[in-house]
């Protein structure tokens, strides 16, 4: 009797687990299902306003100068994004779009602690508040929480496929010259974003990294967990949101440029993470290490600026051909006597 209990246990485990492992799989394969450029975008855009100062940024202090403007449109159906979209003072339209993708614990007003160069150099450049972020607050259980953060992989990698529907709208941004920066968590749902709309044109990916199961073995991560979980945190992880890890998508940025700007005493984002996705990425591509940790942890604001530098100067370069640089006006020197009696 007692054996049977425990074979009938058995089974019906088994039958759970595959019942599970089946529901998982049809879920994972349709995950970023679901975008339509043609549901409606129901966009809005105040007004711009000019801003002219200071700003702080990774300790450091850096001048602010730009026009702001409060956009918004909706995402998934019925989901309202709100975004900063921050244009220059001072370059000829249309403006080439950088589209900012921040870090899991940041809001969209981080764009314009970073904007300036940018603005200055003639692009413009935006960021919304991703899913469980800013204006998107998410509360609830754990249960809740869990969901939501599953949730946002797919919610950002739509948004931002929202977002380029919304520019091409806008006459003064050329859409054609569309561009991604993302960081950290950003870098992360920033490759999947690429590989799945070719609509961008080149990517910075900021300490960006791939193999949940390498980073949930990142020091830092580790440090936020007890040590009995340590074993299963890598395996859970790919559970929870396996099929947003970018090393599945990253093959499909073939044929757009892509550079990594990564830190090589990260303890968020190892080196063996970074490493795992810059091999997984299609050609062209680059890497470039710096002597930091993950930039909310650097001590050293100035290298984390310098990396930021770096890659305004990269995309400067990639957008070089198409800016046309005015020549300047050449005056006939007037006659003199000799050649007019000639």
């Amino acid at each position: 009797m007692v054996r049977r209990v425990i074979v009938t246990v058995i089974v019906v485990l088994l039958v759970a687990a595959a019942v599970v492992a089946v529901i998982k799989h049809r879920a994972d394969k349709q995950f970023y299902a679901g975008y339509s450029p043609d549901h409606p975008l129901n966009a809005t855009a105040a007004e711009p306003t000019v801003v002219e100062g200071e700003v702080q940024a990774f300790g450091q202090t850096l001048p602010a100068r730009y026009r702001r403007q409060a956009i918004a449109f909706d995402g998934d159906p019925g989901e309202r994004v709100p975004a900063i979209l921050t244009l220059p003072l001072e370059a000829p339209e249309p403006y080439p779009a950088i589209i900012l993708l921040h870090g899991s614990h940041q809001e969209k007003e981080f764009v314009e602690q970073i904007c300036t160069p940018f603005n200055e150099a003639g692009f413009a450049m935006v960021c919304f508040d991703q899913y469980m972020r800013g204006e998107r607050q998410v509360r609830g259980n754990v249960w809740t929480i869990a969901r939501a953060f599953r949730a946002r992989c797919h919610k950002t990698v739509h948004d931002t496929k929202r977002l380029i529907d919304y520019l091409q709208t806008r006459p003064d941004i050329d859409a054609n010259r569309i561009y991604l920066v993302g960081a950290s968590y950003g870098a992360v749902t920033g490759t999947v974003a690429m590989a799945r709309d070719k609509r961008i044109a080149a990517a910075a990916l900021v300490v960006g990294g791939g193999d949940f199961r390498l980073l949930a073995k990142a020091p830092e991560v580790r440090r936020e967990l007890p040590q009995w979980i340590w074993p299963f945190a890598g395996p859970l992880m790919v559970f929870a949101a396996g099929a947003a890890d970018p090393i599945h998508h990253a093959m499909h940025t073939a044929g757009r440029p892509v550079i990594m700007l990564n830190g090589s005493e990260d303890g968020v984002v190892t080196p063996a993470s970074g490493e795992a996705l810059f091999a997984a990425l299609g050609d062209p591509k680059e890497i470039r290490w710096y002597p930091v940790d993950h930039p909310d942890r650097e001590p050293d604001g100035e290298k984390v600026i310098e990396m930021l530098d770096d890659g305004l100067q990269w995309f400067l370069e990639l957008d070089a051909p198409h800016r046309t640089v005015e020549e300047p006006e050449t005056t006939a020197a007037p006659e003199s006597p000799e050649d007019a009696a000639a």
